[in-house]
């Protein structure tokens, strides 16, 4: 029983006990290595069993990927499960913030204590300063990022449209951008049920139907910003490469008032 047993944890190719064992579709399985030098001397695009011959349904490419990923898995999956939650470490960087009125758009209105913004349909504000958004309805934090860690919450309510994250300094305040990270915002935005990251290309990212506040966690040394469902512990969307040689700025655009109602406000929490 036990040698019939030391047969079965045996490589059909090298006769060693397996090494990173990996499955053909076929069923047999072999070394990594084992099975991963078969294919170099055969230089040939088709995944074949050494025993039957048999073609694997998956290519080569695929199944050394997914090997790999599997054992990155194992190496470092305690990180990867921790990146994918709000921990505590997060939370300590959280701090007090407050919106800054000089480049809030003139449709919006700001709450005395500066932590809440509405859009109206009612101009609040004539007057154009040279940071105000002109054409978009937005405003910025007060805080200016040079480096460090930064973490701040946003109660989004039941709003169906927004968009929140970072923009450079420099960003264009005087026409109508498009919200890309080509041009300097780093943010995320909702339409009806799906959020949209402003990374080229576009992708599509399913908003959870009790998505009520956003945690943004800004790592500008590392150059990346994180966007988490406070209530259900859970990543949104991470974004990289956030480049830029000048001050990162906390970027909030509330939702537009329809026809018969106003848009929900945006609150910075606690």
């Amino acid at each position: 029983m036990a040698k019939s047993l030391q047969e079965e944890a045996r490589c059909p190719v090298c006769l060693e006990f397996f090494s990173d064992p990996v499955s053909l579709s076929c069923a047999h399985t072999f070394c990594f290595d084992c099975i991963k030098t078969w294919m170099l001397e055969r230089e040939t695009s088709a995944m074949t069993c050494p025993l039957c011959r048999e073609v694997s349904e998956k290519s080569p490419k695929e199944e050394w990927q997914i090997r790999v990923l599997t054992l990155l898995i194992k190496q470092h999956g305690a990180l990867l499960e921790q990146s994918l939650h709000l921990s505590d470490a997060i939370l300590s960087f959280q701090e007090h913030m407050t919106l800054d009125a000089a480049t809030a758009n003139s449709f919006l209105d700001l709450s005395k204590d500066l932590r809440t913004v509405q859009c109206g349909k009612i101009c609040h504000n004539l007057l154009k300063g040279p940071e105000r958004f002109t054409h978009m309805a937005c405003v910025l934090g007060s805080s200016r990022f040079h480096f460090g860690r930064h973490y701040w919450e946003v109660e989004v309510g039941e709003g169906k449209e927004w968009a929140l994250g970072v923009c450079k300094e420099s960003v264009n305040r005087k026409e109508k951008s498009i919200l890309s990270s080509e041009l300097g915002f780093w943010v995320i935005s909702l339409k009806g049920n799906a959020i949209y990251p402003s990374s080229f290309p576009q992708t599509r990212i399913p908003a959870s139907p009790d998505l009520d506040r956003v945690g943004i966690f800004l790592d500008v040394d590392l150059e990346e910003i994180k966007f988490f469902d406070v209530r259900n512990d859970a990543l949104i969307y991470m974004q990289s490469d956030l480049s830029s040689l000048e001050p990162l700025r906390p970027f909030f655009c509330p939702e537009q008032p329809g026809d018969g109602d106003s848009g929900t406000s945006l609150s910075l929490y606690p």
